[in-house]
């Protein structure tokens, strides 16, 4: 019971924290004068995800500080996700919601937090997602400001772990995407967001 009890708290309040994802998105969304809500099947994939998510969460880190941390965090990720999935818009707030996040957690102790390696991390992510852009390849700045938090949030390690990640699920997601003869998908502009986001939240989970 002591692992089963925060198992279902975690995936309860993974599911839950859908709602408030889905209007943030609708709300981003109307802020920016495009008329989108969040289908119904959007929804429903959404709400379960969080909740395998929150689940695995509650698991790993229980009814503390870190375990609001990372359901907040797994919260703005849903956010980013779906905006970037559906739109390929990565809203300014979000990317600043995961700043603050790491910020107030990491300085209060609540998480592993060592300010000069959320500051490299934050650089070098910059780095590698911007450099791209100077060689011609397609890279929106919202990416490049979405790795750059997440490097803040992870440091220097955790990001470059997210950051692998991310490339094999690109890898994947390319190679079964069959709506495009392999070369075109190729050069195609991939949105980064919900696989830098999904690297996130993963990521803090493991590490902590």
């Amino acid at each position: 019971m002591q692992v089963v009890l925060p198992v279902i708290y975690g995936a309860a309040l993974g599911a839950v924290l859908a709602v408030p994802a889905r209007l943030l998105c609708n709300f981003l969304f109307q802020q920016r004068g495009i008329e989108q809500s969040m289908e119904r099947l959007h929804f429903l994939i959404l709400l379960i995800g969080m909740a395998l998510l929150g689940g695995v969460i509650g698991w790993q880190a229980g009814v503390t500080f870190r375990g609001l941390y990372l359901l907040l965090l797994l919260l703005v990720s849903a956010c980013v996700f779906y905006t970037d999935a559906v739109r390929r818009i990565i809203p300014n707030e979000l990317v600043l919601a995961i700043l603050v996040l790491a910020a107030v957690f990491g300085l209060t102790g609540a998480i592993r937090f060592q300010i000069w390696q959320s500051l490299l991390g934050l650089v070098v992510c910059f780095v590698i997602f911007f450099l791209p852009g100077l060689f011609g390849k397609a890279v929106g700045a919202g990416d490049v400001k979405l790795a750059a938090a997440m490097g803040f949030a992870l440091g220097l390690t955790g990001s470059l772990y997210a950051i692998a990640g991310m490339g094999a699920l690109v890898l994947l997601f390319v190679l079964f995407d069959r709506r495009l003869p392999i070369a075109q998908r190729l050069k195609e502009m991939v949105p980064m967001g919900p696989f830098l986001a999904l690297g996130l939240v993963a990521v803090a989970i493991i590490l902590g």
